[in-house]
């Protein structure tokens, strides 16, 4: 019998497979083909190539700092972030360089975002493919990958169970990393969501500094023609209102507004959107693809670019295959 595990996007919590992965193997599982949906197909890759104490160690050691500068946020086309640094690892230290050299049978998953068909992989150059199953919309840019533009597989195929399928598994053991977004959860789970978000926020605004520079020379030029001691007009449909005068209007418009707290960032939107995203079809998709055993780790406390958690995140992905042993050893090893 073939056992085949696929691996779920989620980011930053992606680390968690790690951990899963080593508690299956000291249960005795034996793990014949591995499928992948972006940070699922990184570390995907690292397992069938062999090399997933090298990325352990690598991953665990990363800082804040350190995740940042690995990440290149900056403005590009297409995204926020390059990740080339992190992909450029994972061709050197973490993957064998093609499918068809890899340990274990291996498949991941990118999505046309022209089409908005699911893009299959399983063969050629793994780097540029994991590289395509990793774009996350907005945040990395789209792969351009023979005439097609592809981004994140988290779009069409969060957990991939049917690559698995595909490679001929007749036993597949799958793990959600998007299994808080629940509707009985949605109030408890809020707080944790938005401290989520707010240290996501956080994250990007340590890089601010880097990007105003790209805009020194053009907010020199401006502040010379403003005179900072005259009251500035603001032209509104034709009205003219002094600064005071609109300061005054705004300070009453806001006093009429009930508190909500601090607006989402942009990023947050975008993740926060992604996420239900994911939730939302990877419901569908495993309902009418069922994995044989679903491992699903409470992760709301991570946010998605707290990759410098590693540690942390593998062993929270070990102490959840430890609650399900004894449910997984019925059904693999009897």
């Amino acid at each position: 019998m073939k056992i085949g595990l696929a691996l779920g996007a989620g980011a930053a919590r992606g680390w968690t497979h790690i951990g899963v992965i080593r508690a299956l193997e000291r249960l005795g599982i034996q793990i014949d083909v591995v499928s992948g949906c972006s940070i699922g197909a990184y570390v995907g890759a690292a397992y069938a190539s062999g090399r997933l104490d090298e990325l352990h160690d690598w991953a665990v050691g990363l800082t804040e700092w350190q995740v940042l500068g690995l990440l290149g946020v900056g403005l590009r086309r297409g995204g926020i972030v390059s990740g080339q640094k992190v992909f450029d690892k994972l061709a050197s230290d973490f993957s064998l360089p093609t499918f068809e050299e890899m340990h274990k049978p291996f498949a991941c998953v990118a999505t046309d975002i022209h089409t908005g068909r699911e893009v299959t992989f399983n063969h050629g150059n793994v780097a540029t493919s994991v590289q395509a199953s990793c774009a996350i919309p907005a945040l990395f840019s789209p792969v351009a990958h023979e005439g097609r533009w592809l981004v994140d597989g988290a779009v069409v195929n969060p957990v991939p169970v049917n690559l698995c399928r595909q490679l001929g598994a007749d036993y597949v053991i799958a793990v959600n990393l998007n299994a808080d977004f629940r509707h009985i959860r949605l109030e408890k789970l809020r707080k944790d969501h938005e401290e989520n978000q707010r240290k996501t926020d956080d994250f990007f605004t340590k890089s601010h500094n880097a990007l105003k520079q790209l805009f020194k020379s053009d907010n020199s030029k401006e502040s010379e023609v403003l005179d900072s001691n005259d009251a500035t007009a603001i032209v509104t449909d034709g009205d003219v209102q002094s600064d005071s005068q609109e300061l005054q209007v705004f300070e009453q418009e806001v006093k009429e507004i009930p508190p909500l707290g601090a607006a989402p960032g942009i990023m947050n939107v975008m993740s926060s959107a992604l996420e239900i995203l994911q939730a939302r079809v990877t419901r569908s998709r495993l309902a009418g693809e069922p994995p044989d055993i679903l491992i699903e780790p409470q992760l709301t406390d991570v946010g998605i670019m707290e990759f410098h958690r590693a540690g942390e995140l593998c062993l929270k992905g070990e102490a959840t295959v430890e609650r399900l042993a004894e449910q997984i050893r019925f059904q693999l090893l009897t």
